[in-house]
């Protein structure tokens, strides 16, 4: 796994209350392209793309990579999460050496507001606290994404800096499983 480090990949499906963490299947290659076409999923993150590139472009089974989880609720994919080694050139560093692993998440507008991706998250985040003990995570998103700024809260990520970017006011935060939210 060489986006994460010596941790093995893929692990075992997560399990949450209601959700499954787990590896991309050719069964989920539609809802990927539903995400990656939705206008509103696209809002926040370049806008959407168009069916037939994607229709030509996308694996049959979709996304399979180190750090990229499927979220499934009874049995359909909803939603990604991922945990990527960021670049060195994007802007803010938590540790000198830069190179944190950044939290990422995209979900199907109709599982938008209740309560999924905090649960797949907060999963996905315990999963790497305890496969990475002691590694910040980090986030960004548009300082206009009210949403993802109340997700970025609730799972405990602290605000390290915003910075202009892409035409809009971005915000990067840091999580550790070392320092507890509070």
């Amino acid at each position: 796994m060489g986006e994460l480090g010596a941790v093995g990949w893929p692990p075992a499906p997560i399990r949450t209350a209601r959700l499954v963490l787990r590896e991309p299947e050719a069964r989920d290659r539609a809802a990927v392209i539903e995400l990656f076409v939705s206008p509103e999923v696209g809002t926040y993150i370049g806008g959407a793309r168009a069916r037939d590139e994607l229709e030509r472009a996308v694996p049959e089974v979709p996304g399979r990579r180190p750090g990229l989880f499927v979220v499934d609720l009874d049995g359909a994919m909803i939603g990604m999460v991922t945990l990527d080694r960021r670049d060195a050139e994007r802007p803010g560093d938590v540790r000198p050496d830069a190179g944190e692993v950044a939290l990422g998440y995209m979900f199907l507008p109709e599982a938008w507001g209740c309560g999924y991706a905090g649960e797949a998250c907060a999963a996905a985040l315990d999963w790497f606290a305890g496969a990475l003990p002691s590694e910040p995570v980090v986030l960004y998103t548009q300082t206009a994404n009210e949403r993802s700024m109340r997700l970025a809260a609730k799972l405990g990520f602290t605000e390290v800096e915003r910075f202009e970017k892409y035409g809009a006011e971005q915000w990067f935060g840091v999580w550790s499983s070392v320092t507890p939210a509070g």
